[in-house]
């Protein structure tokens, strides 16, 4: 009898604990695109002439561009359960060989493009082989390769800002616009839906969650873990010269410095792309629109009178919540 009523007791509490947690999924699911909407009704509100103009917003969705698709650069070796530290020096190599290569060497803007994307998606290799030939952990591997990278970008530059005879196509993309949007805008939008027919509708993006939610049981059932994740790693890479390209377009300057300030925005729009429209999973969507919150969070908080140091602050709290919530949301969908 005692054992029976323990037994029942018993049950009934796990059933409620289910639902919590599918309760603070749901809750969850909304809750950012709520907040965001919020606080671009509110700082309306406080800054009518400032924020809440046509300027404002075209200003921050081209300067989100480059954080957008480094931080989907992250996000195919997030998912995998890896993460790669060297987004931001990648970044810069592929700016400055952008810049540099037509510059200084004198090749077809077209040409030096591709060159810029293939070089970045080669390092995104080399991370991968480290990481899953060679076994070094990839906390170390990443973070040397984005040391080395620094160091290359400052010899190939001479630590300067190259600005001089870079092909008018460039700054002309980035400057301009199509029905209204700028050009770089239409970029991240086709990038992103790229990404995500990838991510969410076909075999490797399904294979790449897998490895991310068990790489031994991923192995078990026949999937190559390794040439999987030196994949994710490559993509990253190739995302980060695009990221290079795109930098220099809207920057119109090939910058050896520009990339680490792009590290942890990165990882806390991902991170906090998580807890929303897939909680506890990585995604395409809650990540751009992550990048965009962040930023109009920041961007309000400036208008009303917050000092500048206030960015990094908010990117901390905000990478600290997004790891704390999405964890919690990883453990309640497990």
């Amino acid at each position: 009898m005692s054992s029976t009523s323990t037994s029942a007791q018993t049950d009934t509490t796990g059933v409620a604990v289910m639902r919590s947690a599918r309760t603070r999924r749901q809750y969850s699911q909304w809750a950012l695109p709520a907040i965001t909407i919020a606080a671009i009704v509110v700082f309306s509100f406080l800054r009518p002439d400032t924020f809440a103009t046509l300027g404002n917003a075209r200003a921050i969705a081209l300067t989100q561009t480059i954080l957008v698709i480094v931080a989907l650069a992250e996000l195919f070796v997030l998912i995998t359960g890896d993460f790669d530290l060297s987004v931001g020096g990648n970044l810069a190599l592929g700016g400055i060989l952008t810049a540099g290569l037509p510059s200084l060497q004198g090749l077809p803007v077209g040409l030096s493009i591709l060159l810029a994307i293939l070089a970045c998606g080669i390092v995104g290799l080399i991370n991968g082989i480290l990481v899953n030939v060679v076994r070094i952990n990839a906390f170390i591997t990443t973070l040397s390769t984005g040391l080395i990278l620094a160091g290359i970008a400052t010899w190939y530059t001479n630590g300067q800002v190259i600005y001089e005879n870079i092909p008018k196509a460039l700054p002309e993309f980035g400057a301009g616009d199509f029905l209204g949007i700028p050009n770089p805008v239409w970029l991240i939008v086709v990038l992103m839906l790229i990404v995500y027919y990838v991510l969410d509708h076909t075999p490797f993006g399904r294979f790449l969650y897998a490895i991310g939610g068990s790489r031994e049981a991923s192995r078990l059932s026949g999937l190559n873990v390794r040439g999987l994740s030196i994949s994710a790693f490559t993509i990253s890479g190739i995302l980060c010269g695009i990221a290079g390209v795109t930098a220099t377009s809207v920057l119109g300057t090939g910058n050896p410095t520009v990339g680490p300030a792009y590290l942890l925005p990165a990882f806390a729009a991902v991170f906090l792309g998580a807890t929303s429209f897939k909680p506890g999973r990585f995604n395409v969507f809650g990540t751009v629109l992550a990048v965009f919150a962040i930023a109009i969070g920041v961007t309000g908080l400036q208008a009303v009178g917050v000092p500048y140091f206030v960015e990094p602050v908010f990117n901390g709290l905000v990478l600290l919540t997004a790891v704390a919530a999405s964890r919690r949301l990883r453990a309640d969908a497990a």
